[in-house]
């Protein structure tokens, strides 16, 4: 009995959803070991998780890719990207709803503060902005990498087989 699922059975939403989630925890952690660090108040380096997204991205296109033997749609591509960036910024949002909730009250007001959100800012209007923050971008990462994946010839990521 085979153990590998057939190329068939594999749908790029499952993929899209398990690197959705895969990188929603990891900027969950980035954020966690930012707070420990002290550097919350640099608002700045939040948004270097954006490398976390890339990186989540182009592995699911290229994963999802390999099973499919090579042959990927480019709606299909553009899809994962849209939905690792949809449901990792949702977990991140729902996230940063418990947190600067019950831990971190004030961390709104630095993110006022700093220029790069409003000052009207509030749990809900974050909650939004932090999805609307990793499905653009998302779909503008899986844009660009479906340049290289939907050519045949590059069946996964450089270095992989």
């Amino acid at each position: 009995m085979e153990h590998k699922m057939a190329s068939s059975d594999v749908s790029y939403q499952n993929v899209a959803v398990k690197y959705g989630i895969l990188v929603g925890i990891v900027h969950i952690v980035f954020f966690l070991v930012m707070w420990a660090l002290g550097l919350l108040e640099i608002i700045e380096l939040s948004f270097l998780s954006g490398i976390f997204l890339v990186i989540g991205i182009v592995v699911a296109i290229s994963s999802y890719k390999r099973v499919r033997r090579g042959g990927i749609r480019y709606l299909e591509g553009f899809g994962i990207g849209a939905t690792v960036g949809a449901v990792s910024s949702a977990i991140l949002a729902l996230f940063l709803m418990v947190f600067l909730g019950t831990l971190r009250t004030g961390y709104l007001e630095n993110l006022q503060a700093s220029g790069l959100f409003p000052e009207s800012l509030t749990l809900l209007s974050l909650f939004v902005l932090t999805i609307l923050y990793g499905t653009i971008p998302g779909a503008l990462i899986a844009f660009i990498a479906m340049q290289w994946f939907k050519r045949r010839d590059h069946n996964t990521m450089p270095g992989q087989d």
